[in-house]
């Protein structure tokens, strides 16, 4: 996938640098090197991130199509580390440096809004609470521009349907510091979380992650006979790696516990 020990970092992109739309590459990527990139990203995310970094740094550095391209790369790339590892998070924040400066070049296309958001989510793991929140609204408008483009991405209602849970399950604490911080903080209902989480899984009905947030929505809203037919819908499937392997432990535990 990658090699073992990625090329350094030390010249990445500053994720705090948001290029302006005046500044568009209006040259860009001919239709076969993009072509190629993707083909590489898949076989070879290392390479291809190296070989971009070369365009990145001989002036494509403002082409929103390479932008959100090596965001995707680092986010391959970063996916072969642990969470604990100081490469993800390095990875991660470089990735969405570029993918958001992708995004203020470009909100227009599909794929670049996908990717910001991707790479927005993904950053939120390794931020401060005041940037965390900041972020986070930053990646609801990326998943609101981009499914208005696009109503049936199932990842991105899965990724809003994440957003609205986590913000209709923040403590008291954690809202007194969103509005400290902030005059509106975020807000969000277990309602909108359940409904993306439902678009999604009119799409991709197989998604085992997906379906146990459905069944978590549904306990929250204390509708144990509708938690219970997904509990049981998510404990048929035949999970893929470890972390399905413990939602389908999850989902079995929810069900002992909800009347299955």
């Amino acid at each position: 996938y990658c090699s073992s020990d990625p090329s350094p970092l030390s010249s990445q992109f500053d994720p705090s640098v948001i290029l302006p739309s005046s500044s568009v590459d209006t040259s860009g990527l001919k239709q076969g090197e993009m072509e190629a990139i993707d083909k590489l990203i898949n076989d070879d995310a290392q390479k291809a991130y190296d070989d971009m970094k070369k365009m990145y740094a001989e002036g494509s550095s403002k082409d929103p199509e390479l932008l959100w391209r090596l965001g995707k790369a680092c986010h391959a790339i970063a996916s072969d580390y642990d969470r604990k590892n100081p490469k993800k998070k390095e990875l991660i924040l470089e990735g969405r440096g570029y993918a958001q400066a992708g995004a203020s070049l470009d909100e227009k296309k599909f794929i670049v809004l996908k990717w910001a958001a991707i790479l927005t989510g993904s950053a939120t793991d390794y931020v401060g609470t005041k940037e965390k929140i900041e972020q986070g609204n930053v990646f609801k408008s990326y998943l609101d521009k981009a499914l208005a483009m696009d109503s049936k991405e199932y990842s991105l209602l899965h990724m809003r349907g994440r957003y609205a849970y986590s913000v209709a399950n923040l403590s008291w604490l954690e809202r007194k510091a969103a509005a400290a911080f902030f005059a509106t903080p975020p807000e969000a209902t277990i309602d909108e979380a359940l409904r993306d989480f439902l678009g999604a899984n009119d799409v991709k009905n197989d998604w085992i992650e997906n379906i146990v947030y459905i069944a978590r929505c549904y306990i929250a809203k204390k509708d144990s006979k509708n938690a219970a037919i997904f509990l049981k819908e998510a404990i048929t499937l035949d999970a893929t790696d470890d972390s399905e392997k413990e939602l389908i432990e999850e989902a079995k535990g929810l069900l002992k516990k909800h009347g299955g």
